[in-house]
């Protein structure tokens, strides 16, 4: 037994070497990939660089760093120009690499509404009929844990011990020990009256299927069902022990139903899961046909040159060659699938051994499971017996256990689940490689093609205009200066009148003795060539009026004036003044995506929800619109006119960024040679002027556009599996060969002891 432990706990470790490999190994001879990006923004060119210093800048030709939002901003009363550099990291891990770079502006067609709505709708529509659908293979595994069935006992205690090594980071406890008490789904209301000590022995079922690491989620559903089944025999026991005939009558008889109503009542209660044996059965099938080519297999198979590989790999570093290399990795990927392909020989063998030796109606269980699928496919009743012989623990779960791993569990007794030290094995956070994020509410939106054509149909540019009151006074400003204009006249008209009149006055006096006389009895004298006192009463003090006005409205033309120019300018500063919203976290494109199959075809995946996350910038929490935008970037600097905001992408699906393809052009929008796509926004693959004038204020700034290329040769196989039971991100774990290993630690072991048996 410990030899077995030894060889699980092995090929754990192996698998975590082969992640690891291409990352730390053979960097030298796999291309760089953009990893991170981050945008750095500030007043001048030093203080935007600054923020960059563990990044790369994008520069041009010559090496200076480029500035996205150059000559962008307003004139008076704008927050001016902001230098925007973009900065990134590389890696040579494929896994870590971004696939694309898109943007997204804020009236740019998105909903955060409508993105809680669609995971609402996934909660209630997908998880919570999983989860009571499952709840009765948690069930069985609870209930042999505390079995009297030393088999079952052990086969529970062994699962347990195994989902112990993967943690629920929320409560910090291994799956195995959660999933023994009550989940918080299960206790409704009462989860709530519990305190927060108290809650970290519930497991939050829900929130462990929507959101944990896809393999995590698979491991737990396969072994809780490999725990399940309560009864002192096997599904092998009750499955030979009846047929359709006996299930059809035995129906009939509890029920009172005549042969016809059993048959259609039967239907209801097999076809499905009827269904989803059928499309298990040809793999099981041909694995049992394969025997002696297994059996051939496993005789040349040299576990000693499979150690050696692995260990060549692990030892790997940077002194060996690129042809030492190449041989390695060959060696070791051929050791990977002879493992793979060993585990898959050495189980089916002995199924095969068991099953030929188990009658079953005129032959044998395996005369039963080689039938032509013919059969099956005609008449799908051919299963339900099989069918029936599932507990409802079982049944629950036959999505997630082949027909090989049933029978392996169903072929093996309490000996081959005694407790082991699992010390050895590393433990592993079921959220490992998840962004948890995309799960927080309130900072996910959802875009597609159709919000985003609305929004466009919605939006229309502002023009600028002054407001009532700044027109009102600018208007009142004009009539004071007309003002002054006529007064100045009329005081100059005045002077000159009461110049001329005095003029003929002084000349009559010279001439006219009666006018002389009758100013001289008048005492109204005046000496020759001067004017009369009254004169100045008559003309002179209205000239003198008219230059006082002059004054007066000169000086309220100033003054309003002053007002008008205040105006004006608040007017523009609220021009400029933009209110933004939210940047969203996360977008999620609904769109379709074209990607590769396992054989390295292109396929096109319909309706996918593509995960993007915001780029990061260094606003800090001093700076205006942090309450706001928080750290996610604005690719105008905060000062355009929408925020616009850049998004990453990793997914397995798509091709990497190389990151030596990176480069942007100025006032230049010629698509460079071989280049295809850049920086562009949702739902169009053409790179985008990142100073389009619908964006920024200066409609004469020059175009600034980023151009990348993508490494279509390291693009992996496309998952089609669902959200919640495999995962729609890059996903991480040991599941997958965890679940592996223990099938092929039972079947070693069984094989062992038949062997020991024939000696």
């Amino acid at each position: 037994m410990k030899k077995f432990i030894m060889a699980f706990i092995a090929l754990v470790t192996a698998l975590l070497i082969a992640a690891t490999l291409p990352a730390q190994v053979f960097a030298d001879s796999i291309p760089e990939y953009i990893s991170e990006v981050k945008i750095g923004m500030g007043k001048d060119g030093k203080s935007a660089r600054a923020a960059l210093s563990d990044y790369k800048i994008l520069s041009d030709d010559k090496g200076n760093p480029v500035d996205l939002n150059q000559k962008a901003g307003g004139s008076l009363g704008s927050k001016g120009d902001k230098v925007v550099y973009l900065g990134y990291k590389t890696t040579a891990d494929r896994d870590e690499a971004i696939t694309d770079l898109a943007l997204m502006n804020m009236k740019g067609g998105y909903s955060v509404q409508e993105y809680e709505a669609l995971m609402e709708t996934q909660m209630k529509s997908r998880i919570i009929p999983f989860v009571e659908r499952f709840q009765a293979a948690i069930d069985e595994y609870r209930e042999n844990l505390k079995s009297d069935n030393e088999a079952n006992r052990q086969r529970a205690e062994y699962v347990k011990s195994i989902l112990n090594k993967f943690i629920d980071d929320d409560t910090g406890k291994g799956l195995g020990d959660l999933l023994v008490n009550k989940t918080k789904f299960e206790l409704g209301g009462a989860y709530d009256k519990l305190s927060a000590e108290e809650k970290k022995n519930h497991a939050d079922i829900l929130t462990i299927l929507a959101q944990s690491n896809g393999k995590a989620t698979l491991m737990m559903e396969n072994l809780i069902t490999r725990a399940a089944d309560t009864k002192d025999d096997t599904w092998i026991d009750r499955f030979t022990s009846i047929d359709y005939d006996k299930l059809l009558n035995t129906y009939a008889e509890e029920l009172n139903l005549l042969p016809s109503d059993a048959e259609a009542e039967l239907a209801k209660l097999y076809d499905d899961d009827a269904g989803t044996l059928s499309e298990m059965f040809e793999e099981f099938r041909e694995g049992l046909l394969k025997y002696d080519e297994y059996k051939e297999f496993t005789e040349e198979y040299d576990e000693n040159a499979v150690k050696k590989a692995v260990d060549a790999a692990e030892k790997v570093n940077k002194t060996v060659s690129d042809e030492e290399i190449g041989e390695i990795v060959e060696e070791y990927t051929d050791a990977q699938n002879d493992s793979g392909e060993y585990m898959l020989a050495v189980s089916y063998m002995y199924i095969h051994d068991r099953f030929e030796n188990i009658g079953y109606g005129d032959g044998s269980l395996l005369d039963f499971f080689t039938q032509d699928m013919e059969n099956i496919n005609e008449d799908i009743s051919v299963l339900y017996p099989l069918v029936a012989s599932f507990t409802d623990g079982q049944r629950a779960g036959l999505e997630f256990v082949s027909l090989r791993e049933f029978a392996m569990v169903a072929l093996s007794d309490e000996r081959d689940y005694q407790a082991e030290d699992l010390s050895g094995m590393k433990e592993l956070s079921i959220y490992d490689g998840v962004d948890r994020g995309i799960y927080e509410k309130g900072g996910v939106a959802l875009t597609s093609d159709a919000m985003r054509t609305d929004a466009q149909a919605q939006t229309a540019e502002d023009d600028f205009s002054f407001s009532r009151w700044t027109i009102a006074s600018a208007v009142i400003t004009g009539a004071c200066i007309v003002t002054v204009i006529g007064t100045a006249i009329a005081s100059s008209v005045y002077r000159s009148m009461s110049n001329k009149i005095g003029s003929i006055i002084s000349n009559s006096l010279r001439t006219n003795t009666n006018v002389s006389q009758y100013l001289l009895n008048a005492k109204d004298v005046v000496k020759s060539g001067a004017k009369p006192r009254w004169l100045d009463t008559v003309y002179a003090n209205k000239s003198s009026m008219c230059k006082g006005l002059a004054i007066g409205f000169t000086v309220a033309a100033v003054i309003i004036a002053g007002v008008t120019t205040y105006l004006a300018y608040r007017d523009l500063v609220d021009y400029y003044k933009v209110d933004f919203t939210p940047i969203p976290h996360y977008m999620v494109d609904e769109k379709d995506i074209t990607a590769y199959n396992d054989r390295g075809e292109k396929i096109v995946l319909k309706n996918q929800s593509v995960y993007y996350k915001a780029v990061e910038c260094n606003r800090s929490s001093s700076d205006e619109f942090f309450g706001t935008l928080g750290t996610c970037a604005d690719m105008n600097g905060d000062v355009g006119k929408q925020w616009l905001a850049l998004y990453a992408q990793k997914s397995d699906a798509l091709p990497p960024i190389l990151a030596s393809s990176l480069i942007v052009k100025v006032n230049d929008k010629n698509i460079p040679a071989d280049y295809k796509t850049g920086i562009h926004m949702f739902g169009s693959s053409s790179a985008f002027n990142l100073n389009n004038e619908l964006y920024d204020w200066n409609k004469d700034a020059p175009s600034v556009m980023i151009y990348f290329k993508a490494d279509e040769a390291a693009a992996k196989p496309a998952s089609t599996a669902s959200n919640f039971s495999a995962g729609n991100l890059a996903l991480a774990g040991v599941a997958g060969l965890a679940v592996g290993a223990v099938v092929t630690a039972l079947a070693s072991k069984a094989v062992g002891r038949k062997k020991e048996q024939a000696a």
